[in-house]
């Protein structure tokens, strides 16, 4: 309800990076056969790892040094596993020297290097190294996509310390991406490397995995494990004196205990938190602690005990010139004062910190902000101002909500696209090297010409036998494009046809000149279907089951549409139906039968039986005889999306069928572009709403 600092999402630069370098040393023992130069330069880049943990500065200088000596200056050749560590460390740490045009030169030798060799180890290391560049550029797709082929190399690696630095790298990539489960099965196999040794860096190491383990916990929510863990981890803080560790973890604990609601303990633990940061004299962590108390207090309604840290620690955050943890702090000491009978001079303070987050924060973060202002306008009595704050807070969700759509629609556009590509690639490959072999058949033939004298008949049977090589080469090639070609107009998961396939329609339907203006009793239709609730059947139950949701609710939709429809996975939980010949009469019936196909049986998954239910618009196209010149298939799907919004945000399990215009298309253009809402409202369009079946409590 207020804000309150907690987690953050750990970075992955080059403190990460640092990190798993210092965690792999030790990790790739050197053997009594390798040579003489190998071992110096292994303990060399190991007594880096020692120093970069001390002083980034120093250890940069010191690892110039052993790259001058042993790769720009060598006079005798090493093994080339010791040349790529070498050459990935200087590598990366250009990188994080900001020396981008020297990192990216040193990086396109090291992917030269591929050609040269099959070892597992180097290659994991040299792919490792390329992902992180891309990582540290936040491009995330580009990164998620190159994991694929490191996934498969890593399988074959033999040195633990390679094993280790792949699996972490790609288990805080899957985090990044918000693959969870993925990024816990790398977490635990970089766990498992860990394991593989026992040294003095051992402890170490099994501390920071378990540390990240416990964030992707957070993130999937399962409260219980990631207190057990942090709890852990605390305990071996304190045994092994890893000081400065324990800041983190108790904003940890704190955060977790707080979501579970046991507000008393997390009020425990943020006072050892403070105790811990100032141990560590770690400013600004102890300010998150301060503030995270203060919140607690005023959630238990014990205002003067949370006027005490606040002010206590908006004062430091002043000396330190936190501007930002200084608002925070106003904030939280202006909504006391409206709750102490204070409204004038604390709704003042909020609104001044409020105007301050919204010119210097996220809005993401601003939005949470206005329910707080909006519980502040209700004390003090000015309803007025409540309505316009939640309307307003509404309105900014919204808004939110649009643009992370529409980033997640252009990120999964782009994956698709280069991955298309990538099979492009692929096969105008296994067309040249058909090529190829046709032309090496060819000259074959023409040497065989020359012996046909002698060998008429061993001839005859040789050209037979490479006709008959080269027809499977066609019909196996045939086969291919054509399954590829259905995989491009296929979603993989539910089967059904994607958003190429309906463009690709829609285009033919353009070519052949049908329904540019139409009559409205022969209409076509678009329904667009989002499934209630499913973020929450994903974090309660799994994403196994939602596959599962999704894969039940594709066919349960293709029983019910003509052969001549198009039932579309439109992206995540959406679907669109794109509706041949119905008429206008038939609307109503039809989009209760596909609510009542949805919502009157649950899903069975994984032995759990899961109610679901589905909101949905609907539009004819074309529009109230409007020409499709005017208003195009994008358009009034667009429309039809407006209108599914409105069935969500007017209580779900049901339909809007957005059927005519009551007023001339020139006069409701605008509205019908970005405010159905606005069109309803102003009585320029009908609409039929279709409720859903009942759904269970």
């Amino acid at each position: 309800m207020f804000f309150n600092s907690t987690l953050s999402p750990l970075p992955f630069p080059r403190l990460l990076a640092v990190l798993a370098l210092m965690l792999s040393l030790s990790l790739c023992p050197v053997s009594a056969q390798q040579q003489t130069t190998e071992q110096v330069l292994e303990q060399q880049l190991d007594q880096y790892l020692l120093l970069l943990r001390d002083d980034v500065a120093a250890a940069d200088l010191f690892l110039q040094e052993v790259f001058n000596r042993y790769y720009l200056e060598a006079q005798t050749d090493f093994p080339l596993t010791s040349r790529v560590r070498l050459m990935s460390y200087q590598a990366t740490a250009l990188l994080y020297q900001q020396q981008q045009l020297q990192a990216d030169a040193l990086l396109t030798e090291l992917l030269a290097l591929t050609a040269q060799t099959d070892s597992a180890d180097a290659l994991s290391e040299i792919y490792a190294t390329e992902i992180e560049f891309i990582f540290y550029q936040r491009e995330l797709s580009a990164a998620v996509l190159k994991a694929d082929r490191l996934e498969l190399v890593v399988e074959h690696a033999l040195i633990p310390r390679v094993r280790y630095y792949v699996h972490n790298l790609l288990g805080e990539l899957f985090k990044a991406d918000n693959q969870y489960e993925r990024a816990l099965q790398h977490l635990t196999r970089a766990l498992d490397a860990v394991i593989a040794t026992d040294d003095q860096f051992t402890l170490r190491r099994r501390f920071y995995l378990n540390f990240s383990i416990a964030h992707v916990y957070a993130d999937l929510k399962k409260w219980p494990e990631t207190k057990s863990l942090a709890e852990e981890l605390i305990a071996d803080a304190k045994k092994y004196q890893f000081e400065k560790e324990l800041p983190p973890l108790y904003l940890l604990l704190g955060f977790v205990v707080a979501e579970q609601q046991d507000l008393e303990s997390a009020v425990a633990i943020n006072k050892l938190g403070i105790a811990a940061a100032k141990t560590a004299a770690n400013s600004s962590i102890e300010l998150t602690f301060e503030n995270n108390l203060g919140s607690i207090y005023i959630d238990q309604k014990k205002y003067t005990e949370a006027k005490a840290v606040l002010q206590e620690a908006a004062a430091r955050a002043k000396a330190l010139d936190d501007d930002y943890n200084g608002q925070i702090m106003e904030y939280n000491l202006g909504y006391i004062e409206v709750m102490e009978g204070q409204h004038s001079a604390g709704l003042d303070r909020m609104l001044t910190a409020l105007a301050y987050f919204k010119n210097n924060d996220t809005k993401a973060h601003y939005e949470p902000l206005l329910e707080a202002l909006a519980e502040a306008y209700a004390e003090a009595g000015e309803y007025q101002q409540q309505a316009e704050t939640l309307q307003q807070q509404l309105a900014l969700r919204a808004e939110i909500l649009t643009a992370e759509r529409e980033k997640s629609v252009a990120e999964l556009q782009n994956r698709y696209d280069t991955k298309a590509k990538s099979q492009l690639i692929t096969i105008l490959e296994q067309e040249n090297n058909l090529k190829a072999q046709l032309l090496d058949n060819q000259k074959l033939q023409q040497q065989l010409t020359a012996l046909f004298a002698l060998v008429l008949i061993f001839a005859a049977i040789l050209l037979y036998q490479l006709y008959r090589k080269v027809r499977q080469s066609n019909r196996k090639l045939r086969e291919a494009n054509k399954k590829l070609e259905y995989q491009s107009l296929r979603d993989p998961l539910t089967g059904l046809f994607n958003r190429r396939a309906l463009q690709e329609h829609m285009q033919r339907r353009s070519k052949f000149g049908r329904r540019q203006r139409d009559n409205i009793a022969h209409a076509n239709g678009f329904l667009l279907l989002d499934i209630d609730y499913f973020k929450k059947i994903n974090d309660s139950h799994g994403h196994a089951a939602g596959d599962e949701v999704l894969q039940q609710l594709s066919a349960r939709l293709t029983k019910v549409c003509r052969e001549e429809d198009l039932v579309i996975r439109w992206g995540g939980e959406e679907f669109l139906l794109y509706l041949d010949n119905i008429v206008p009469e038939q609307v109503a019936g039809f989009c209760q039968r596909i609510l009542e196909v949805i919502a009157s049986e649950p899903v069975l998954a994984e032995d759990k039986m899961i109610p679901v239910s589905a909101s949905g618009g609907f539009i004819h196209l074309p529009f109230a005889g409007i020409d499709e010149t005017e208003l195009n298939w994008e358009r009034a799907l667009q429309i039809a999306d407006m209108a599914l919004y409105l069935s969500k945000v007017n209580g779900r399990n049901q339909v809007y069928a957005i059927t005519g215009l009551r007023c001339d298309y020139e006069a409701a253009r605008q509205p019908l572009t970005d405010d159905l809402q606005g069109a309803i409202r102003q009585n320029m369009v009908d609409y039929i709403t279709i409720k859903g079946p009942a759904l269970p409590r």
